[in-house]
């Protein structure tokens, strides 16, 4: 007999829940969360799937031990209303990759769009046979991440995953957070003023949707952007005042690589549409990899938050976004006994 776990997910992703190992549970019966008794317990949720109306209601509907969530944000929830003894988490680690790869592409696309690195043909066939010497490739002087200044706003697991990646080619990063240094940011320079984040040659937007983060990079901000600044948001569109933006891309102040817009996605006719500086994607930077990908990587981060509060009811930093662990830690150990038993 399996574990029972309850879902408010897509079909595809409750049967790809089913069919693989999920922590200490092993292998879990996944059930629509409807089936539920008042009790509650674990439930699985796709957030973006569900109206806000909707979320509100599946989540009151039962007394829910624990509430693990597909996205990476939680500004899908409700926070203020949350039944506080509902452990709330959050899949924090599992998009990191997929958005680090995004970043990349569009970080090096940007640098070498003047500069075509390889010839159209091989240009050794057209040596003369006395041994003529192979033209050599020269790229653009300004071309490259080396030595290239980039700002990442957020320093999560997003926000660590991409300065690393640009870090390790090169690139000077610099890093808005809230508190000071740590461990973390050894060999990057740390500031707390967006106005010191928005002086560079690439930012990157990886923070968190939260009061304090709407509208961070708003006109006053974005005015002390050094020209030719780009732009690449991986969040959500209501960090930036997405007008101010437009407008300094509309005079080629700044240019923008967008996979979040607001609205979502940009009605036909839409300014930023029109601009060249400007290139934007549907929402899908958080999707690679071959065999489906990351699309159900969310398990994992379930799997990994249920070994955790199956061994000591410790969670990762940055896991846990409300709510009493307490609950959920006896439900884990109980709905592993059980398994175990069975």
């Amino acid at each position: 007999m399996n574990a029972v776990i309850w879902a408010a997910l897509p079909q595809e992703a409750r049967d790809t829940a089913g069919k693989r190992p999920l922590g200490p549970f092993g292998r879990v019966e996944v059930r629509p969360w409807q089936e539920c008794g008042e009790d509650g317990g674990i439930l699985l949720l796709a957030p973006h799937e569900y109206s806000d109306d909707e979320r509100l209601r599946i989540v009151h509907a039962r007394h829910w031990s624990w509430v693990h969530l597909s996205s990476a944000g939680v500004d899908f929830m409700d926070l203020a209303s949350w039944p506080g003894k509902a452990l709330l988490t959050r899949s924090w680690r599992c998009y990191a990759a997929p958005l680090a790869e995004y970043v990349l592409h569009a970080v090096l696309s940007r640098e070498w769009s003047g500069a075509v690195p390889w010839e159209q043909s091989d240009p050794r066939q057209a040596c003369a046979g006395d041994g003529a010497p192979v033209p050599e490739f020269s790229a653009g002087a300004e071309s490259g991440v080396f030595g290239t200044r980039v700002g990442i706003a957020g320093w999560g697991e997003v926000g660590r995953r991409v300065g690393a990646v640009l870090g390790a080619l090169g690139a000077e990063v610099v890093v808005l957070r809230r508190s000071g240094s740590d461990g973390s940011t050894a060999g990057v320079e740390v500031v707390h003023d967006p106005r010191r984040i928005v002086d560079v040659d690439h930012l990157v937007v990886a923070l968190p949707l939260t009061e304090s983060t709407h509208r961070i990079f708003d006109r006053e901000v974005l005015r002390h952007c050094r020209p030719g600044t780009h732009v690449v948001n991986v969040s959500r569109p209501q960090l930036i005042d997405q007008e101010a933006l437009l407008e300094l891309c509309a005079t080629g102040r700044a240019r923008a690589t967008l996979d979040v817009t607001e609205p979502e996605p940009l009605p036909p006719g839409h300014p930023l549409l029109a601009l060249p500086t400007v290139r934007i994607s549907p929402h899908i930077a958080w999707r690679s990899g071959r065999g489906g990908g990351s699309g159900m990587s969310f398990l994992d981060d379930f799997a990994l938050l249920a070994d955790a509060l199956a061994a000591d009811g410790d969670l990762p930093a940055g896991a846990a976004a409300a709510g009493d662990r307490l609950r959920a830690v006896e439900r884990v150990r109980t709905t592993r006994r059980q398994r175990c038993v069975a």
